[in-house]
């Protein structure tokens, strides 16, 4: 069986769990070493441990808060230490936090950017720095249908997937000369740990949530690790700079 990312390493952020973990899974199935990096020591360990297990690849767990340079730049360098090369960086480290705009806390404002978009451009730019050394590299940044859509009570939330659209175009246009692709993924509503605990609270909420897709069904982790593995692979040569909504036809782009 061809693999389609033999021989790759790639950093993950939020890999402990939920559409994190499902790319790192993936990317290991697909013949790649990863690093997962998490804020929860324990959990990241756990589970690279258990994606190791699972697929034979050498899988690394980093504790790592994504809002601090310090320890995105150590995490950095454990991967090219325990790699020698990264390949491909996921930034998909994200919280949520619901409030309508006029009673949302500013300290609940700032941490939600902190994470979302401080985050993902601590990372993009200490491991875009590396790739542009070695010339190549896939950076693929998790948005979400709620940066191009307008949902009550998300307001910080929404402000943030937005601006990584942005950071995304712009990295793309900067990066490209330098062989590096930068895709976005724009997930729908996705069954995870966090999604169950903010929005999607009971079998009624979820059922219409289902019935705005039209394939009937909410996506899963591993959708959107498929797409993830296409954008990180040759598949994806001649793509960047875009983002691929994968919401089973809740929220359609064209």
């Amino acid at each position: 069986m061809v693999r389609l990312l033999e021989g790759k390493s790639a950093i993950v952020t939020g890999g402990a769990q939920g559409i994190g973990y499902a790319i790192a899974r993936e990317f290991a199935l697909q013949g790649c070493d990863v690093t997962c990096c998490d804020l929860d020591a324990a959990k990241v360990a756990a589970s690279a441990e258990r994606i190791a297990r699972e697929t034979g690849r050498k899988v690394i767990g980093v504790k790592a808060d994504v809002t601090k340079k310090a320890e995105v730049d150590a995490a950095v360098r454990k991967a090219i230490e325990a790699f020698r090369k990264i390949d491909i960086l996921v930034n998909n480290a994200g919280i949520l936090i619901h409030a309508p705009m006029l009673e949302m806390r500013e300290e609940d404002w700032d941490r939600i950017f902190a994470v979302n978009v401080k985050g993902y451009f601590l990372f993009a730019q200490a491991v875009g720095r590396h790739m542009v050394q070695q010339g190549s590299g896939r950076i693929i940044n998790i948005s979400s249908c709620s940066g191009k859509k307008a949902t009550p009570e998300e307001g910080a939330y929404c402000a943030t997937k937005a601006a990584i659209l942005g950071m995304n175009r712009v990295l793309a246009l900067e990066l490209g000369p330098h062989g590096i692709n930068v895709n976005a993924i724009l997930p729908g509503a996705t069954d995870t740990e966090m999604v169950r605990s903010t929005f999607l609270t009971s079998p009624e909420i979820e059922q219409e949530w289902i019935e705005k897709t039209a394939l009937k069904r909410l996506g899963t982790p591993a959708d959107q690790a498929r797409v993830a593995v296409f954008l990180a692979s040759e598949l994806s040569a001649h793509v960047t700079g875009e983002g691929i909504v994968v919401s089973a036809g809740e929220m359609m782009s064209q």
